[in-house]
């Protein structure tokens, strides 16, 4: 069996059974990246499993990555920049349809507090066209999404995710899941708005375009109680109620972690949409 050179380090694969099949579309195709953030970067997909990266005036270096399709001509490459330091992850919005790329940096380490829950960098900029040329618009923060609600299945779990406002999401574990697992004889908390399963997160929605959103949060509440957390990255289809994403920093057993998932979801109405936010009362 031959030993890719930039493999995966073993890491915790949770919600990843309902991803969909990995994406070899882009393979040996090469983009030039030009981010508002003043730097130039060159990714190439060097084979199905490795691709390199780097700024234009530097050596790039191998990666392995998981590539997976959010639309059409809609690509989410995600990897981890090994040897970095601080670790690093990268997640990469490749939008073919409007020569668009959004990059979220994930960092461990940057919050002297939470020094295991992931800090985020958002960077938009424009795939470099055949012609020379950019284009002008950019993907952005948007408020679409504001009093959506989706029920979401990921094989093993199920959750709602309420899009309560642009700088936060609210989750609960839906009352037919939890009777799913009690049946089991597994059974957990959660449910309804006054249990412990409901909670809120700082998050970040951008728009890709009509019908597709990036949403990003990270577990700001779970890394006060356990002293860890993870950044959770979402490109959501809309139009066909399917999303693709990862999950980068610690799992609840204190493994480092950054896997890719899917999952299908249907619009659901939840009664915690127009409850006054709690978050400031943690």
């Amino acid at each position: 069996m031959k030993k890719n050179a930039a493999e995966f380090p073993k890491k915790y694969e949770g919600l990843s059974q309902y991803r969909p099949p990995l994406c070899f579309e882009l393979t040996g195709r090469s983009f030039t990246l030009v981010m508002d953030s003043g730097y130039d970067y060159v990714m190439t997909f060097k084979s199905d499993d490795e691709l390199t990266f780097g700024k234009t005036e530097e050596e790039p270096k191998a990666y392995a990555y998981n590539c997976l399709k959010a639309d059409d001509r809609i690509y989410f490459v995600n990897f981890e920049m090994t040897g970095s330091s601080p670790r690093t992850g990268l997640s990469a919005v490749l939008d073919l349809e409007q020569d668009l790329v959004t990059f979220v940096f994930a960092y461990e380490g940057l919050n002297p507090k939470m020094p295991r829950l992931p800090s985020l960098e958002y960077v938009f900029g424009a795939i470099l066209k055949e012609d020379g040329t950019l284009a002008e618009r950019r993907h952005g923060f948007t408020a679409d999404m504001v009093g959506m609600c989706v029920h979401w299945y990921y094989a093993t779990l199920e959750v709602i995710h309420i899009y309560s406002s642009e700088r936060y999401y609210r989750i609960a574990i839906p009352q037919s899941f939890l009777d799913k697992m009690e049946a089991k004889g597994t059974p957990m908390e959660g449910g309804g708005p006054d249990t412990v399963n409901f909670f809120e997160e700082p998050a970040s929605y951008i728009k890709i375009k009509d019908g597709i959103y990036l949403f990003a949060f990270v577990e700001e509440l779970m890394a006060r109680k356990r002293g860890s957390g993870n950044s959770m990255l979402f490109v959501i289809n809309l139009d066909r109620m399917h999303d693709v994403g990862r999950s980068f920093g610690y799992n609840a057993d204190g493994e480092r972690e950054n896997y890719t998932f899917g999952a299908v979801g249907e619009p659901v109405e939840h009664e915690l949409v127009d409850k006054p936010s709690i978050y400031w009362i943690r």
